[in-house]
């Protein structure tokens, strides 16, 4: 019972709260300090000659304190580098809604908590009249926007809370739900990508019987869900692998417990694993980078095992076998994933790098003919990442010369940076034998057209 009366008056303070930042909540505020000046003045007089000064203290005070009410939005610290996320439901100043309403936030904030998402992602619930003003704006997008100026965040829900009735079975509660994000800059493609799936996975309404408690939770649930998938999605496109499989590992199990899945849901769901080994796959790289070779292992079997045709990954399986010497496996990833290159031609690149180890120049040449007649959109990646791959194996073996051809070759033709080609060959020419007489030929070509265009002897 006591409980209950608590619930009541906390959902009363928040009804008052709700209309704190109305014209008439601050008319009224002032009508009740003049009559109670007023009615107080002549006892003020004896202790406080200036008492004016003091009744205008009091006025001005609440009038500040009225206009923060009005205005005042929270903001996401930037020095803390977190993900922030905005919540705003509106429902109308009913004490049964207005419960609803807490009860469903305290939920979703507990899930969040309990996952740690608020480890990295400041939650940020808005005072009713703000989700108010969104819905009724003639933009709810040009609202939020305007609105994120202040606040900093990173994606916003914002929805209703009604109540009708429903014939003879008692009150009914409805839940809306819409989204936006606003993430780092990416391709217009990506960015369409995002607000289509993040429009997908929120429920455009959920209803239940105001008896049926677990219709709430589940709501929270979903909501939890929904905002799980899109900010993981949103930290990957905004290349955060990290956040983003700590948001989306186990997260298509959690989906499947709902039977039947709805089917704005079952999409998402079953993107879910690719997302993953992406983001997985992307971590094994970094962690290769860094000379983690066995959580690089760990999380490159993860990417395939969610993945079995992830085409990045299966390219950087073959720079792994390699590395563990194992050459026909490697050989074997490349022609997996020129299987599922869809048009890409990196695959190429690794290709040519085989043939220059297995010393087959004459299939290496026609590799290298078709890569300097194509480009790619990340060839000054690709070219910067086989050169130090090249530079680090000729660091402790000088017996593949070749490889300084190789590197020579993508500087001249693709970087385009002729000094650095000419110190390349020259070291070519330099240690390499009769062995390479057909590579040999063709950097003294190249060697004479670099001197002439750099006007040496």
């Amino acid at each position: 019972m006591f409980l209950e009366k608590m619930a009541n008056f906390n959902a009363f303070l928040q009804i008052i709260e709700g209309k704190l930042h109305t014209i008439i909540a601050l008319a009224a505020g002032l009508i009740f300090e003049i009559l109670f000046f007023a009615s107080i003045d002549g006892f003020v007089e004896k202790f406080i000659p200036l008492r004016g000064a003091l009744y205008l203290i009091f006025i001005l005070g609440w009038s500040a304190f009225w206009l923060f009410n009005k205005s005042h939005l929270p903001q996401n610290n930037k020095k803390k580098r977190k993900v922030g996320i905005v919540i705003a439901i509106f429902s109308e100043n009913e004490i049964e809604r207005q419960k609803l309403k807490a009860d469903f936030m305290s939920k979703l904030k507990e899930m969040l908590s309990q996952e740690k998402i608020t480890d990295f992602a400041e939650i940020f619930f808005l005072k009713n009249h703000f989700a108010e003003e969104i819905l009724e704006s003639n933009s709810s997008m040009q609202k939020i926007e305007e609105i994120n100026k202040k606040i900093g965040a990173h994606f916003y829900v914002w929805g209703r809370i009604k109540k009708r009735p429903n014939d003879e079975k008692g009150e009914k509660y409805f839940l809306t739900f819409q989204g936006y994000v606003f993430h780092n800059p990416i391709t217009r493609e990506l960015s369409n990508e995002i607000a289509k799936d993040f429009s997908a996975v929120l429920p455009r309404e959920i209803s239940f019987l105001e008896r049926e408690f677990r219709g709430f939770e589940a709501s929270a649930k979903i909501l939890h869900l929904a905002i799980k998938y899109i900010v993981g999605y949103a930290a990957f496109v905004s290349q955060n692998p990290i956040i983003a499989f700590r948001l989306h590992d186990g997260l298509r199990e959690a989906f499947n417990v709902y039977r039947p899945l709805p089917v704005y849901l079952q999409d998402i769901r079953n993107k879910i694993p690719i997302l993953i080994s992406e983001e997985t796959g992307w971590i094994a790289r970094w962690h290769f980078q860094n000379n983690r070779l066995i959580e690089a292992k760990e999380f490159l079997t993860r990417s395939l095992y969610e993945n079995n045709k992830n085409y990045s990954s299966l390219l950087f399986k073959a720079i792994i076998d390699f590395n563990d010497n194992r050459i026909h496996d490697s050989i074997n990833s490349i022609s997996n994933a020129e299987k599922y290159s869809g048009g890409d031609f990196t695959w190429i690149y690794s290709k040519a790098f085989h043939c220059f180890w297995q010393e087959d120049y004459a299939k290496v040449l026609k590799l290298c003919q078709k890569i300097k007649n194509q480009s790619h959109p990340n060839e000054e990646a690709i070219c910067r990442e086989i050169r130090e791959f090249n530079l680090k194996i000729l660091e402790t073996d000088t017996s593949k010369p070749q490889l300084y051809f190789w590197i020579g070759f993508l500087s001249y033709f693709k970087d385009k940076n002729i000094p650095q080609a000419l110190e390349d060959f020259e070291k070519f020419e330099q240690l390499s034998n009769e062995s390479v007489a057909l590579l040999k030929n063709k950097s003294s070509a190249y060697l004479t057209e670099i001197k002439r265009q750099m006007n040496l002897k």
